[in-house]
């Protein structure tokens, strides 16, 4: 079976060292923005209500 321009450029591309560093990255990112989004839920209505309290002093 032949291989496609892309197949080849996309097998050379995973068996590459930079290959590896970028998934690698993406791995860590993606930890790090799930981290975030626990924090955020966990305390969004808390700041919520804290910044709530704030306007309604100022005002």
């Amino acid at each position: 079976m032949k291989r496609t321009p892309i197949t080849r450029l996309f097998h050379r591309f995973l068996r590459s060292a930079k290959a590896a560093t970028s998934i690698e990255y993406a791995i860590i990112a993606a930890g790090i923005a799930a981290v975030l989004v626990g924090i955020i839920a966990t305390l969004g209505d808390n700041v919520s209500t804290m910044w709530t309290a704030i306007k309604t002093a100022l005002h």
